[in-house]
């Protein structure tokens, strides 16, 4: 794949993503979180298992690996899915995407070296955007900000724990992800007697089971073997954006001006954040040679 097309199917995949957010917001009214869930990625784990048969991938399941990114995913999404009944798409998408400026501080507490200045300037740009995204008018409760933060932290500290494995292999590393989110929503749906056919919700599983998720983590590691993760990282940025324009589009939400500087702040902290590990690495480069 040539780095040209692996960043078209990148973006991509961040449409798929950010549209991810209505469907998901769509499907809750049919399901409870925990279900829908475990019909997503049980259909994740299904598409993937399928395919690993289909194109005679012999290599065992990292189980080990898997179910501790299991666990880290499985939070992220309960965390996301709860969320996403007390917070508009456009919200949910951006409060989302603050993992781009919560990974590199992980990162830096388990590498044990302190972020750069630009990782905090971020961080409070971030949190500024974030305040005036919810009290511009958007459509928030306290506790839908507070589970949609929580999904990104988890989902940062999942990126960091996937560049610790660089060699483990990837169609059987989100099997068995997909595998354990599903058998823990299996439970949770259970304990709540929640637990029913998709139903009306079935459009929603489908879409989320094998494009948001099956696909769309399998096109993200083809194309990162030629993208640099900082680059990647860039381009999963327009996610918000493209959840935002779709939610104006087709849910003809509103959006106030404190809520669009608040985006743009937060758009901003990623992209600044992602800069800050490139000019590194052009800076190392050049004291190289």
């Amino acid at each position: 794949m040539s780095k040209s097309k692996a960043q078209l199917s990148l973006v991509f995949i961040s449409i798929v993503w950010g549209l991810s957010f209505l469907v998901l917001s769509d499907g809750v009214e049919f399901l409870a979180p925990e279900t829908l869930l475990f019909w997503r990625f049980l259909t994740s784990a299904a598409v993937l298992f399928l395919i690993k048969k289909v194109t005679k991938n012999k290599k065992k399941l990292p189980w080990k690996e898997g179910l501790i990114a299991g666990v880290l995913f499985a939070v992220g999404y309960l965390s996301q899915t709860q969320g996403i009944l007390y917070t508009s798409p456009s919200v949910a998408a951006f409060l989302t995407g603050l993992l781009v400026v919560f990974t590199p501080i992980f990162e830096g507490i388990v590498r044990r070296k302190a972020p750069r200045i630009n990782v905090w300037i971020s961080s409070f740009l971030a949190l500024f955007g974030t305040y005036l995204l919810v009290n511009g008018g958007a459509e928030a409760e306290l506790i839908g900000v507070i589970l949609q933060i929580t999904c990104a932290v988890f989902f940062a500290l999942h990126v960091v724990y996937i560049g610790s494995k660089p060699n483990v292999d990837p169609i059987g590393f989100v099997t068995v992800q997909s595998l354990f989110v599903a058998a823990v929503c299996l439970v949770l749906a259970g304990f709540n007697g929640t637990l029913m056919l998709p139903g009306k919700g079935i459009s929603a599983v489908l879409y989320l089971g094998i494009l948001a998720s099956a696909l769309g983590l399998t096109v993200q590691v083809k194309a990162q073997k030629v993208i640099p993760p900082s680059e990647a990282s860039i381009i999963f940025a327009l996610e918000p954006v493209f959840a935002t324009l779709f939610s104006a589009l087709i849910l003809s939400e509103r959006i106030t001006l404190p809520s669009f500087i608040g985006m743009i702040l937060i758009f901003s902290a990623t992209i600044i954040v992602d800069l800050n590990g490139k000019l590194r690495k052009r800076g190392e480069v050049k004291k190289a040679t």
